[in-house]
């Protein structure tokens, strides 16, 4: 499962990277997007995040316009559910 889901961190960090919606003007916000898997006790957490202070900004300021956490978020969620689906039988 760490692995599946690693693998496909990596995928959604690409996809950040390459479909961020903002003119770049220094490159630190697209070079600061991440993804990754964190394990817990009983669970995985799969996360994506901004690396820049001002990432909130871009998420949410303009109507969502410059937003690439959440789209990708919501795009990968279904994903996981169909990796796990796929793999484990129902989630």
């Amino acid at each position: 499962m760490l692995a599946l889901m690693q693998n496909m961190a990596g995928q959604a960090e690409r996809d950040m990277k390459r479909l961020a919606p903002w003119q770049d003007r220094t490159g630190n916000a697209r070079n600061g997007l991440h993804a990754g898997v964190m394990v817990g006790k009983d669970k995985f957490i799969f996360f994506l995040s901004h690396g820049v202070d001002y990432g909130v900004y871009l998420e949410l300021a303009h109507g969502g316009n410059y937003a690439i956490v959440r789209p990708t978020a919501d795009t990968y969620r279904g994903k996981l559910n169909d990796m796990v689906r796929k793999w484990w039988g129902s989630v």
